[in-house]
């Protein structure tokens, strides 16, 4: 079979033939791989830098879609997500045209889900749930600042907070952004770079993606008692805030950690379905598996508003 296989930190994997995985082990099965997903989760691995530092060469891959093929004869034949256990972090990943996961790795999913849809929607989806839901708790009436709005997790918290009943401010950091905005946002806010933000009306919730210098310069457009959720940091993994301004507003920070958190199986199938049947919508792109090194540089380089998979 074909795998992208890593051999040196920090490269880009080179696509190679190599042998299937052997017969999958009690409580494993084997999964013939349609799509995979392209990650910056998976970029972080390949740097040899983070937690997880698998032994050299690697299959990358965090999460995909395909059928099982080998294994628990109730699960042959069906069409699953994979992603978790162990999957492209302690484990050869996804970058292969067949993989072996554990049982409690896979999730079904529709057949009518779009492959690269399928491959790459659990982070994203699960991610805006959790902000605008489980930790924001956006009510109806609320004004909702989100920042990234054109990016996957952006783009889905717009449309989620629209849903809940709020008033939805879409922040942006240039005209092309502007335009990859959901149709759901009331309003699109180009941000001026390292200034301070001004809104028509108080924002009771920042949502905030990008992370860097969003929240001190939010902090005026926001309403003492506001809460600001933290979700992301491609701007910046550092936060500077004068303390006495914070305190004064009385705005909660809340840190997002998906890691801990539990995601019900039925708030997974509900927003598959919406994206499946396109209530819900979610920018892919979709590249051939030779085009492999491609897909790693553009993710790497953000070049893409949304997510990225790869199609064996």
């Amino acid at each position: 079979m074909i795998a992208a296989r890593l051999r040196t930190w920090d490269t880009a994997p080179d696509l190679e033939e190599t042998a299937f995985p052997g017969p999958p082990r009690e409580g494993e099965v084997s999964v013939e791989v349609e799509a995979a997903a392209v990650t910056h989760l998976d970029l972080t691995v390949m740097t040899g830098t983070f937690t997880h530092r698998p032994a050299l060469p690697f299959t990358p891959g965090t999460a995909g879609v395909g059928t099982v093929v080998e294994g628990d004869a109730a699960l042959l034949g069906r069409r699953v997500l994979v992603r978790g256990g162990g999957i492209g972090l302690d484990r050869d990943g996804t970058w292969a045209e067949r993989v072996g996961v554990p049982v409690d790795a896979i999730r079904e999913v529709p057949r009518e889900t779009d492959a690269a849809l399928a491959a790459t929607c659990y982070s994203p989806m699960t991610t805006a749930w959790a902000a605008v839901e489980a930790v924001g708790r956006i009510r109806e009436g609320e004004r909702v600042l989100v920042t990234g709005a054109a990016g996957a997790v952006g783009s889905l918290c717009v449309q989620l907070a629209a849903r809940a009943g709020a008033y939805v401010v879409a922040v942006v950091r240039d005209g092309d952004a502007a335009g990859a905005v959901p149709d759901a946002a009331h309003q699109v806010l180009v941000r001026p770079a390292a200034a301070e933000v001004t809104v028509e009306g108080e924002a009771d919730v920042l949502l905030d993606t990008v992370g860097g210098d969003t929240v001190p310069s939010f902090l005026g457009a926001m309403r003492p008692g506001g809460r600001a959720v933290l979700i992301g940091y491609v701007a910046g993994t550092t936060l500077r805030v004068d303390l006495p301004t914070l305190m004064s507003r009385d705005i909660a920070l809340l840190p997002m950690n998906m890691v801990r958190r539990h995601v019900p199986a039925e708030v997974f199938d509900r927003l598959l379905r919406d994206l499946t049947d396109g209530r819900l919508t979610l920018r892919t792109t979709a590249l051939p598996f030779a085009r492999m090194a491609e897909a790693v540089e553009t993710r790497r380089k953000g070049g893409s508003r949304g997510t990225i998979a790869v199609l064996m």
